[in-house]
């Protein structure tokens, strides 16, 4: 995970108005904490209403979140911050700059794609929300290798009505969930297990429930632990 120093509010002040967030385990990433996509997409909604902002965030996950608990917010000038008792979960701030496009792949590659998806036969993480064969109610995403040049999966997703959020479209930190996982499957997740460290998302139209979509990532090994995924998910 990747980390960087912040300066922030002290976990007892008064100034800012406290709001909680509650990950319901049923959306964990790693066994014990929350997938992080997922979180990060609570996250940016809740600090966006604090912040008083439509614009892009980037949330930057500095433990890993825990489960099942209330998870406290507090402002400090643009940056919401993410408390569990006195110790910081997470910062969410604005993000300002723009990431390469991925290219589309067509439909019936990314299904071709996802019987070459790994974490069949093996998963660091095989009960996460998101791509992990072994949870019993969760998205079952299967991003596999594209053939062609650079570090890229594909797979499809066909939200079912529990992703809605009561309006006939998809809930945005389940979107920040399936944007989260496949880019860690275009590195090497089976050798070196990857967890996310900072995310950013712009999501322009939710996806319907109901509505197949593709997914695609591409992913940038970087220097030591710190490596770079881009993901997008195209009608």
């Amino acid at each position: 995970m990747s980390r960087r120093s912040e300066t922030v509010a002290a976990p007892g002040d008064t100034a800012n108005a406290n709001r909680t967030i509650h990950v319901d385990p049923r959306y964990n990433g790693p066994p014990n904490s929350a997938n992080g996509g997922y979180v990060s997409g609570l996250i940016a909604a809740r600090a966006r209403r604090m912040l008083e902002t439509d614009g892009d965030l980037a949330v930057q996950l500095h433990a890993p979140p825990p489960l099942g608990t209330g998870l406290r917010l507090t402002r400090t000038g643009k940056r919401a911050h993410v408390w569990h008792g006195e110790d910081l979960i997470a910062t969410a701030s604005p993000q300002v700059s723009v990431t390469a496009p991925v290219d589309s792949v067509p439909p019936a590659d990314a299904e071709h794609a996802m019987r070459r998806y790994e974490g069949h036969r093996s998963h660091p993480f095989p009960t996460c929300f998101v791509c992990g064969p072994g949870h019993r109610d969760g998205l079952r995403l299967a991003p596999g290798p594209v053939p062609g040049p650079g570090n890229q999966v594909a797979c499809l997703w066909t939200p079912d009505a529990a992703c809605g959020d009561g309006t006939g479209a998809v809930a945005e930190e389940l979107v920040w969930a399936a944007l989260d996982c496949p880019g860690g499957w275009t590195l090497d997740p089976l050798r070196s297990p990857l967890v996310l460290g900072r995310m950013a998302a712009r999501i322009p139209v939710l996806p319907r429930v109901g509505e197949t979509v593709v997914v695609v990532g591409r992913g940038v090994p970087g220097d030591g632990r710190v490596h770079t995924c881009t993901t997008a998910l195209f009608r």
